[in-house]
This record gives structure tokens, sequence and C-alpha cells, in this order.
């Protein structure tokens, strides 16, 4: 379990295909300090089980299952990554509770910087990420709601209603955000990785279940 805080960015050293899905070897400076062989880290919200440590890089395995409902497979060498060690009890929680089980991919619609009050023209460094996510998913999310994206703890600021195939949120990146994580590398029509918030969606099952 993580928290959606991220700790730092990692950067891909090698990727390779092999039999089981794709062998990463990412480096590392602070998330690798806590790790050992066989923990969990999440890496662009996704968890991973450590295979192997050296100094200043782990290795693990994304296996096809995986490749198939996250990004990990556009990734390539030199890319960064989004690094997060699992949660320890007594830690301080900032974001939310995060499994790292992704629920799906979606696509990133738009990146504008936000207009500063009071003032005609000037942007801030604040910036709006508005995402397009398939409408089956529409259920667990709700405005205020919490959802983690590429691993990051986020606050849904809006959703519209479903047009198509797809509905849009938005959310809001601050500076230390912006700077300290992926979001200053991606653009309209990059793939995200997405986990809907874990206690919508049992409290979402119990609803169904008790229907039936």
């Amino acid at each position: 379990m993580f928290t959606g805080i991220i700790e730092e960015l990692g950067k891909v050293e090698s990727k390779n295909k092999i039999a089981e899905g794709i062998h990463f070897r990412i480096r590392s400076k602070k998330v690798i300090k806590k790790l050992n062989v066989s923990d969990s880290v999440s890496v662009n919200g996704v968890c991973h089980t450590v295979t192997k440590k050296a100094q200043s890089s782990f290795e693990f395995i994304s296996v096809h299952e995986t490749l198939k409902k996250t990004n990990m497979n556009s990734l390539n060498n030199g890319d960064e990554v989004n690094l997060e060690n699992s949660l320890v009890i007594g830690q301080q929680i900032g974001g939310h509770f995060v499994f790292g089980h992704i629920d799906d991919t979606g696509i990133i619609e738009s990146v504008k910087k936000v207009k500063q009050k009071g003032k005609k023209n000037k942007d801030s460094e604040n910036r709006e990420y508005r995402f397009k996510i398939h409408k089956k998913y529409l259920k667990f999310i709700v405005k205020t709601g919490s959802i983690a994206i590429n691993g990051v703890s986020l606050t849904v600021a809006s959703l519209s209603k479903p047009e198509g195939k797809h509905f849009i949120i938005m959310t809001a990146i601050i500076p230390h955000t912006f700077t300290h994580t992926t979001f200053k590398n991606l653009k309209a029509g990059d793939k995200v990785n997405l986990e809907f918030d874990f206690l919508g969606k049992y409290v979402l099952n119990i609803l169904e279940k008790s229907k039936s």
C-alpha cells in the first residue's frame, strides 16, 4: 500500500522483453535506500516487486497482465518515473490510500496554465490537466474525491457528463507537484495510469450485491 505522495523521480536504465513480460532496471538515489529484494515499490503508480538491488538501481518485471492495463510498455530508456516506497505503519499519510493496482489507463486531453485572479492575461504556475476516461468508470469518481494518476494522489476538481464512450475529469497541479513528478514531462495525448479510490469501489460493490 502507498499514499500517492511521490518521493523521487527515478530513471529507466534498461528495458528488455523477456518471456514473462518486460524486465526493467530503474536508477534511484532516495527510494532505493529503503528497498530490499522482494519489497514492493510503486513505479508510475504500479506496484512491483523488487527482484534485484544494486547500489544505485533496482530491478523488477512487469508481467503481461500488468502491461495490458498500464502504460509501462510505453516507457523507454532514459524516461523519468514516479517512485514511492510502500507505506510503513505509523507513517504520515499525506495523500490517500493507494494500492498500486491500476484499474485502467486514461489519455491527457489538455494541459494549460491557470490565469491569475485579478491579473488579466497573466498565467500562474498552477496548471489544469484534463483526462479522458472510459465512461464505465464514471461511477467510481466524484467531484473533490481522490484519484491516483501515475501514482500521484490528486483531487478531482471537476468531471463532465459522458460523451460517446468517454468523459473528462480535471485536476489541478500545483508547482511543487509539477516539478517533483513526471507531470512536468506529460503532454496532450499521453497515456496515464489510473487507480480509483478503493473506498468507493468497495461501497459500490456492497450496494450492487445488496440489490441482487
